[in-house]
């Protein structure tokens, strides 16, 4: 591993390269995050003192030092991803105090760009002076030179969600999570003349053998690409329909309740019918705008909620192997689909969550971590 430190302006500064342990974790969902122990000297100290960027030789990635630790001989250091230090500022679009929420309205990438867009990008109509928020001087609020590279397009059908106002990062992973969105906020380039930041929102490739437009990719026993194999099938907690209600019923608004049903090709009666019934305590007046239909959309949208988080349980776990057969950014990189075949034959599509990156004493390692899908 090859890690460096950068300057404000993104400039490649001190390449580290004596270490006890490096961690260095990608995440789907943007908050990547390092850990470093190097040996306690003064000159590491000052090095790698917090608020000093990290990169890495071979992933886009920049890390933000947030925490210096000094015990037992050793120093060791964690930090962020730039897309977590997003957090650092705030969404808010009104000077009102009692309001809570920001209702937007758009497909879902497009959502977690205007985000970015409103509450951190220089010349933003709510970081300008005399934006309607209430805030003195917010144009000092605005990141210099981010922008946008790409969103996600696949998901065009406009939602309606209501942006808590709190940290942004924390309000765009709630967007992303609920649509599977992955997201990154990197360093496109840097030189003397001055840095680009790009934000990014994408979805996973399909990589399983339901299509045939990507390689397919499925990590198996057979293949020695899956060890420490544990497999489990339950309905324990599993869910074929959801209601939803806003019991405050805020605005004295009338309508139904949210609805979610598990889709199977089945429908689901007697004792194959699984209902729960769900209350939405959070849901305010500005959440909805005094409309109906939106207050409909958002039970609906907790229903769905609720009914992924009570799913089939089918479950091939294990321990992914790196292999020449598959490589990572060669055949399948963060957010696409693959399979993992337990050694009963089941076969279960997964989500690459993470990769990660480590050096210690024992060498290099590098693999990646999935999360099952229903």
């Amino acid at each position: 591993m090859e890690l460096f430190t950068l300057d404000r302006n993104f400039l490649r500064q001190d390449t580290l390269d004596t270490f006890h342990s490096a961690i260095w974790t990608e995440r789907y969902y943007g908050d990547g995050e390092a850990e470093l122990v190097v040996p306690i000297t003064t000159e590491m100290v000052q090095k790698l003192k917090e608020g000093t960027f990290l990169g890495l030789v071979g992933s886009t990635e920049i890390i933000i030092i947030e925490k210096q630790e000094l015990e037992e001989g050793k120093l060791k250091v964690t930090g962020n991803s730039l897309m977590k230090f997003l957090n650092n500022r705030f969404v808010r679009v009104s000077a009102a105090h009692a309001d809570r929420y920001w209702p937007i309205d758009g497909p879902p990438g497009w959502i977690l760009w205007a985000i970015i867009y409103y509450m951190c990008v220089p010349g933003s109509p709510f970081l300008v002076p005399g934006a309607p928020t209430g805030i003195p001087n917010p144009q000092t609020l605005a990141i210099p030179n981010l922008w946008l590279a790409s969103y996600d397009t696949t998901l065009s059908q406009p939602v309606h969600v209501a942006v808590p106002y709190g940290p942004v990062y924390d309000g765009m992973r709630e967007v992303a999570t609920t649509f599977q969105i992955g997201m990154s906020l990197y360093l496109e380039s840097a030189d003397e003349n001055g840095y680009a930041l790009r934000f990014r929102n994408y979805r996973g490739l399909d990589r399983t053998s339901a299509q045939t437009v990507n390689t397919q990719v499925r990590f198996s026993p057979e293949m020695d690409s899956l060890t420490d194999i544990k497999e489990l099938r339950t309905i324990e907690n599993f869910k074929t329909q959801v209601h939803t209600f806003a019991p405050a019923n805020p605005g004295d608004l009338a309508t139904t309740a949210g609805l979610a049903q598990y889709i199977s090709g089945v429908s689901y009666t007697g004792f194959d019918l699984r209902a729960l019934m769900t209350f939405a305590e959070d849901i305010t007046t500005d959440m909805i705008n005094g409309d109906a239909n939106v207050l409909l959309q958002i039970l609906n949208t907790r229903a769905q909620d609720a009914l992924t988080n009570h799913h089939f349980v089918k479950v091939v776990d294990g321990e992914i192997v790196p292999t020449a057969q598959f490589k990572y950014g060669r055949d399948y990189n963060l957010g696409d689909i693959v399979e993992l075949q337990g050694n009963s034959g089941i076969v279960q599509n997964a989500r690459v969550t993470e990769y990660i990156r480590s050096q210690d004493e024992s060498g290099e390692h590098a693999y990646p971590t999935v999360a099952v899908l229903d």
